[in-house]
């Protein structure tokens, strides 16, 4: 059984959640408990850490499981665990009311929640570009983003990108919201809908249906995929956020480098949905889109965040009145917590 679309709560107006993340977030922020240590067999002490994903078990966060099966969270005094998301989970909620030290969420949706109250700092940058695209039919005429206009896209409900695309390219198309399966798709060769270009193309291409893709970063709307956490733990535990990083970063490296076999083997595990050619697929996509490593062409690298390209992202989310105001870089986004040696990259491609 195919699984189902990715939801992408991510993109989902933040006024849904947010009264309820500020009334939560202001009840726990004086219960919150000191990260538990953990004694191994070899008398080492570590400090256990939760990562909460967004989705299922999948090669899109092959890094972090990566890092915890080779042991690189361990080397860093810490003791990881990985929580799977689903349809129902909120990593911002769950960040906030400190249930959790981490999740995962895009640039753009942490700017709108720290507009709105809510303690979330940025602290890694896990993936230059966001998979987010939308899928045609391969011998659908739609050719660039003018095209789609007049047109109808099956979408997550609030998706801030739909506003950006119709008034930078002037042009208007209808929405639909997001039913989370592929037979609408699979029958009607116009139909148009959301997608991640390392997972849907796939599962559309196993029922015998070409298909192609729009990556909405080539759209000039291009927010990272990030690693988030609350922002009174990383002032109170800055070593631990600092090691979670260094760890994280050596786990995707590796990752889309090597894809190791015994952690696709663990993702196979964990989430029956996942094939090892699914896994496969995945992996060759977010390498051929450079969606870790970034377009070196660009100025871009793995962990790195560009002011110039936030500012442009705000000001874009500004005017489509996502947010009320442009917001300074620290705001909600922290370097300090990158390795030296990284630190050191960005600040010379921001003198560049």
């Amino acid at each position: 059984m195919n699984p189902p679309l990715k939801p992408n709560i991510r993109n989902f107006p933040p006024s849904v959640f947010f009264f309820l993340l500020c009334g939560l977030s202001l009840f726990f922020s004086g219960c919150r408990q000191n990260p538990k240590k953990i004694a191994t067999k070899e008398g080492r002490i570590l400090h256990k850490v939760i990562l909460q994903t967004d989705w299922y078990a999948q090669p899109e966060h092959g890094g972090f499981y990566n890092a915890l099966i080779k042991g690189f969270y361990q080397e860093e005094g810490l003791d990881v665990e990985i929580r799977q998301g689903g349809p129902a989970s909120v990593g911002t909620e769950r960040v906030a009311t400190g249930k959790v030290q981490f999740s995962l969420s895009s640039t753009d949706q942490i700017m709108i929640f720290v507009e709105q109250k809510l303690p979330l700092l940025v602290v890694y940058a896990y993936m230059q570009r966001s998979p987010q695209a939308i899928l045609l039919h391969r011998d659908n005429p739609i050719h660039k983003w003018q095209d789609l206009d007049g047109k109808t896209i099956m979408v997550s409900p609030g998706a801030s990108w739909t506003k950006l695309l119709q008034k930078k390219y002037n042009i208007q198309f209808n929405t639909i919201p997001l039913d989370m399966g592929m037979g609408r798709f699979l029958m009607d060769t116009e139909f148009i809908q959301q997608c991640f270009v390392t997972n849907e193309p796939y599962f559309i291409e196993q029922k015998g249906v070409n298909s192609k893709t729009m990556l909405i970063a080539d759209s000039g709307f291009d927010p990272y995929r990030v690693v988030f956490t609350d922002q009174q733990f990383a002032r109170e535990f800055p070593e631990l956020v600092s090691a979670f990083v260094a760890a994280s970063m050596r786990g995707w490296v590796d990752y889309i480098e090597n894809a190791p076999a015994e952690t696709n083997a663990e993702l196979l595990r964990l989430n029956p949905a996942n094939t090892p050619d699914f896994v496969n697929y995945a992996i060759t996509a977010m390498r051929d889109n450079r969606l870790v490593s970034g377009n070196p062409e660009a100025g871009e690298f793995h962990a790195r965040v560009s002011q110039k390209r936030l500012q442009r992202n705000m000001r874009d989310i500004v005017e489509i009145g996502a947010l009320e105001k442009s917001m300074p870089m620290a705001a909600y986004i922290s370097e300090e917590f990158l390795p030296p040696e990284t630190r050191k990259a960005i600040a010379q491609a921001e003198s560049e």
